[in-house]
């Protein structure tokens, strides 16, 4: 019997996490954000309300559930006030409750501006919101953790050296001006802190004493941008993979045997940033999929790279994350298409290829193998039931259910929370 839930995007992000987990936190009591940071960026469209959640966790909307931002995360503590304050200001009660891990590191100004720095060099891609340089300073032995904003003379001192050390990365290393100005960041971050403070607790304690409570945890990203198994260097900096949920809440492995792996997928594919896409379409096909899904990034307004679902990626994320089920979104978007086509394997050199490299080289010169779909040329969205999908949309999720050997479990049908169907019933299983 499954009494918690994960979700996480089976993609590179972007897939509709945060319609998905705003839609079933409603059967949860706790919400656990694991890791990333404001690079996130979860949509939620409430009647005529949109929102957009960068740092707390989706479920927060939901006034009965309580929103956890555990160890895994970086935290600016700036952003998170101004996301609370908003959600506030919109009639959401937050602060009563929010719980913060006090072992969650923290984004400062100077991550930011190595950010910006390191982005002009290599062109990865990032939001420039310095999580890499917080996860960096982090593994790094150098990062400054929420439970360290209680010492203020240790902070200051943390600060300082932290200070000086991006200074001479700046202009000893990169000919670079240093612009941050620490005794105010020092100052900043106390008040934020302050504002904060009475959410922090021990968050991997709080989880293990209360077991028996109902908890969704919220991936972010999506797994082909995990850092140990993504399409690395263009990456996120965390495990945006099931693979960061241990280390990320500070719970063992076997805490989570009742825990449903549900992946998130749209159905085609779309990535932001840099990095190989070996199913990108630069045609009127992939302009259509941009115009039809608003492929347009919710942290950064960037055009999203569109391109066909690529399926030997998804049975990829699937068996590494171990998925007990898949959600598809944004169905509707295929609705006019005459040809849809999926990939489901690459060419490179001559070599038939079902497997997703580990090796960059070799996915940029990777060729997709499609097989060929028929569209079904009708309206599916804000279908409520199996009936009202046509036939040919049916073989079409049928087709990935066989290819991933996972069971598509339900279909968003547009970006309302009431647009979706299940085909199989697995909220019998995870239910509170």
């Amino acid at each position: 019997m499954k009494k918690d839930l994960l979700v996480l995007g089976a993609q590179w992000g972007d897939e509709g996490k945060g319609k998905i987990v705003d839609l079933l936190s409603a059967n949860f009591q706790l919400t656990v954000r694991y890791q990333g940071g404001s690079n996130a960026g979860h949509t939620v469209v409430v009647g005529e309300e949109k929102f957009i959640l960068h740092l707390l966790p989706t479920g927060i909307l939901h006034s009965h559930t309580k929103g956890i931002v555990a160890q895994g995360m970086v935290v600016d503590l700036e952003l998170l006030k101004v996301e609370i304050e908003q959600l506030e200001k919109r009639g959401i009660s937050v602060r009563d409750r929010l719980l913060i891990s006090d072992r969650a590191h923290l984004v400062m100004p100077y991550h930011k501006l190595l950010d910006a720095l390191f982005e002009r060099k290599s062109k990865i891609g990032t939001t420039l919101r310095g999580i890499g340089p917080s996860y960096m300073f982090k593994y790094g032995r150098k990062g400054i953790r929420i439970c360290d904003l209680e010492d203020k003379d240790r902070l200051y001192k943390l600060m300082k050296e932290d200070g000086e050390f991006v200074k001479d990365i700046c202009e000893k290393v990169y000919r670079e001006k240093h612009s941050v100005d620490i005794d105010k960041a020092y100052e900043e971050t106390l008040s934020y802190y302050g504002y904060i403070k009475d959410c922090v607790v021990d968050v991997s304690r709080f989880l293990m004493e209360n077991k028996d409570m109902s908890i969704l945890f919220e991936g972010a990203q999506g797994t082909m941008l995990d850092v140990d198994m993504g399409t690395y260097p263009y990456v996120t900096s965390s495990n945006a993979s099931a693979l960061g949920l241990p280390n990320g809440t500070g719970l063992s492995p076997k805490f989570f045997e009742n825990t449903f792996f549900l992946g998130v997928s749209k159905a085609y594919t779309t990535r932001v940033g840099e990095g190989p896409f070996p199913t990108e379409l630069f045609d009127q096909d992939g302009e259509t999929l941009r115009n039809r899904g608003k492929e347009y990034g919710s942290t950064t307004g960037r055009p999203r790279r569109c391109g066909w679902l690529d399926l030997v990626a998804l049975k990829y994320a699937a068996d590494i994350n171990g998925l007990d089920g898949i959600v598809i979104t944004k169905l509707d978007v295929l609705d006019t298409f005459e040809e849809i086509k999926v990939c489901v394997a690459y060419e490179c050199e001559g070599r038939h290829v079902t497997h997703f490299p580990a090796s960059l080289s070799m996915l940029e010169k990777v060729k997709p193998v499609y097989k060929v779909f028929k569209g079904w040329l009708k309206d599916t969205k804000g279908a409520k039931s199996l009936s009202d999908l046509p036939e040919r949309a049916k073989d079409y999720i049928n087709f990935i259910e066989s290819y991933t050997q996972v069971p598509v479990v339900m279909l968003s049908t547009g970006p309302e929370r009431e647009e979706y169907l299940w085909l199989k019933p697995i909220m019998q299983e995870v239910k509170v």
